[in-house]
């Protein structure tokens, strides 16, 4: 998987040859045309080497982003090119002998426009090169189309390039554009073996899409004879040579051709990397270095020559502008986007077996730990979601505090923001610290999140002082502020307009309890209530340990949900939560309130960070049930809640009747990026 910064490369680079398309919807890119002028080179803006490199790179971009997007961009290139390089120069007429029905059996142009026996005609290679690009579509998209239009150009190739001249089948390396005379009829000296591999991996495609069974069994037949011919393969002396090679041996590594043409390209590729520095700049060839660099990275190579190879990667685009002739640009373009995401087992042929994968990034938000992923990389209407515990089920119907926190810093260093938000010197005036603006579609409210920040541009900065219960360490502060958090599910802080209701359970007995709507709902029990009389044994593991009591307070919790006008079967909203003084002794830990509250059916060991939200803000609405224990503590808004594993501070605003805001203070960090498979 490429980093955010090598992709962010990427697309800078795809786009400064094809236009802007990034912020493209899928519908918008259904209607896009590639440039037809200076833009992406060649004829009416197409040549053919430089378009392959942009297909295969926008299915790059589709598989890194898990973007249905770019693969419509993929196809879009793709029909381009057919409608201006299967056409005669002046678009009059399709090439000989193409008909609607066949559009590439007449082959494609090259799309230079200089004059015939250098410009633009028909070259092997190329024309190789672009089946590829056709069948690896094909397994991209599932689309059988591109295969078969594969394996219609591969059989026009054949018939154009490859003659019997009376002593053997020969080669040739380009023909006119209307293919009826042979320019260069010698071989190109890695075009046998070029043939060879990709029409083998059409034909395992065809086989395996289209149940077209040995379509391709003569020519591949043919290529093999005419490697037998000559020997072996050998690679020209040149680095486009050396990575090309290396890029398209990597599917046959197996096989003893292969692996004796890719270890002499390995040792060519390996000492140009040396050369390439001590080489007059005027003689150097940006898309032919990036290209070695290309080939070798697809091959895993780099432990022996990593320096090397990044200064060539680090060297162009410095230079890019004066050293790279115009022609040159957009094909040295699509090289550099290729080789800056290039891994080994890049262009995968296998990709419709693959299990499906998006980007994520794991981190600590708080006390909790969860997946972050980016809306673009998921299907529509996505939002936060809570796994249950024991029986994998989800439940979207509520936010967590504790990944909030992690979501502003995220958003920051994975350029996820609109613009760069400002920084301000914290009251201490040692450090900067940024502001982000979060919407929860959970909730449909607006969290400010302010973290501290380093650097130019500024990035999330987790080294600090602050200590944080549950976590080990100390870290840099975040203050998440939940603006206006009243009535997130209900449209009330008092969903019910009374700050305690009694509620019937289902034995007939009843019970009281504050039903509180602030950032999440929740039902606030007294413990005394309940029968227990000594709080000090109360803790997670005792509540687990017994099933009827456990029992009775779901009871307790579905009655407070109907009485709040919410699902009673939806388990993460609302919650319950155990309500208890502080301890007199003088020894024991400052706490203005104690609470235990329940998640998911499981007794918590920390209070969720927007039920200590709702309960802080509880504390704060005079008559409910927190508010009578705490007895006018908390006047100041803030309220230090006791939970089982420690203290938490929750800071209520109040305009009148109104919460303005609840603000707490976190810490976050990212502890891994990687793929996710389902």
């Amino acid at each position: 998987m490429a980093t955010v910064e090598e992709i962010q490369c990427f697309k800078r680079a795809m786009e400064a040859a094809y236009g802007l398309f990034d912020t493209l919807t899928e519908a918008e890119a259904e209607m896009w045309e590639p440039p037809d002028n200076p833009g992406a080179g060649g004829h009416r803006g197409r040549y053919l080497w430089t378009d392959a490199f942009g297909v295969v790179n926008f299915i790059t971009l589709a598989k890194e982003t898990v973007s249905p997007v770019y693969l419509v961009l993929a196809k879009r290139l793709v029909n381009a090119v057919h409608n201006v390089l299967g056409w005669e120069g002046d678009g009059s007429a399709r090439l000989y002998p193409a008909t609607e029905e066949e559009p590439l059996k007449g082959g494609l142009r090259m799309g230079k426009t200089e004059a015939e026996a250098e410009g633009d005609a028909q070259f092997h290679y190329s024309l190789i090169l672009w089946i590829f690009v056709l069948n690896r579509l094909a397994l991209a998209t599932g689309e059988i189309k591109y295969n078969r239009l594969a394996v219609q150009l591969a059989k026009a190739v054949f018939a154009a390039f490859i003659k019997w001249d009376g002593t053997g089948l020969r080669l040739a390396w380009k023909v006119s554009a209307d293919r009826r005379v042979i320019l260069v009829p010698e071989e190109g000296h890695f075009d046998a073996a070029a043939g060879y591999a990709v029409l083998q991996l059409v034909q395992e495609a065809a086989e395996q899409l289209d149940g077209a069974w040995g379509i391709l069994s003569r020519e591949i037949a043919s290529y093999h004879l005419i490697l037998g011919r000559v020997g072996r393969p050998t690679i020209c002396q040149g680095p486009l040579d050396y990575g090309m090679g290396l890029w398209l041996l990597q599917f046959f590594r197996d096989e003893d051709w292969a692996l004796e043409l890719m270890n002499e390209c390995l040792i060519l590729a390996t000492r140009a990397l040396i050369w390439f520095p001590k080489t007059d700049i005027a003689r150097r060839a940006a898309f032919r270095e990036l290209s070695t660099c290309l080939g070798l990275k697809c091959h895993g190579v780099g432990m022996g020559n990593t320096v090397e190879m990044q200064a060539v990667m680090m060297f162009w685009p410095s230079h890019y502008e004066i050293w790279v002739p115009d022609q040159l640009k957009p094909l040295t373009l699509v090289t550099y986007a290729a080789a800056l995401t290039a891994i080994s087992g890049y262009g995968s042929l296998d990709l419709t077996q693959e299990a499906t994968s998006f980007p994520a990034i794991f981190a600590r938000g708080g006390t909790s730990n969860g997946l972050v992923i980016q809306r673009r990389h998921l299907p529509p209407e996505d939002a936060w979601s809570t796994v249950g515990v024991k029986d994998g089920s989800l439940d979207m119907a509520g936010n967590c505090g504790n990944m909030s926190s992690a979501i502003g810093p995220i958003s920051l260093d994975e350029g996820l923001l609109t613009r760069v938000p400002e920084t301000e010197l914290d009251p201490t005036g040692s450090y900067h610290t940024a502001l982000v603006r979060i919407f929860n579609t959970n909730t449909s409210k607006i969290i400010h999140s302010r973290f501290k920040v380093s650097g130019s541009p500024p990035r999330y900065c987790h080294t600090g002082d602050y200590e944080m219960d549950g976590v080990p360490g100390t870290q840099s502060k975040i203050v998440l502020s939940f603006v206006d958090p009243a009535g997130a599910k209900t449209g009330r802080a008092l969903p019910t307009g009374l700050p305690v209701d009694t509620l019937p359970l289902p034995d007939g007995s009843k019970i009281e309890a504050s039903l509180v709507d602030v950032s999440n709902p929740g039902v606030f029990v007294r413990v005394s209530d309940l029968g227990l009389t000594d709080t000090t044994s109360l803790d997670p593991a005792s509540v687990e340990a017994d099933p009827p009591f456990k029992e009775r307070l779901e009871q307790i919790r579905q009655a407070g949900a109907a009485k709040m006008g919410l699902d009673p079967t939806i388990q993460s909203v609302p919650k319950i939560v155990l309500i208890f003084p502080p301890p007199m002794r003088s020894s024991a830990p400052k706490f203005d309130i104690r609470c235990l509250a329940l998640s998911m059916g499981q007794a918590h060991k920390v209070v969720p960070l927007t039920l200590g939200l709702c309960l802080g803000a509880a504390v704060r609405l005079p008559g409910t049930i927190p508010n009578q224990l705490v007895q006018g503590k908390g006047n100041d808004g803030v309220v230090t809640i006791g939970h089982p594993s420690g203290r938490l501070e929750v800071g209520t605003t109040l305009s009148g009747d109104r919460i303005i805001s609840a603000e707490l203070h976190r810490t976050a960090r990212v502890l891994m990026k990687g793929d996710v498979f389902y």
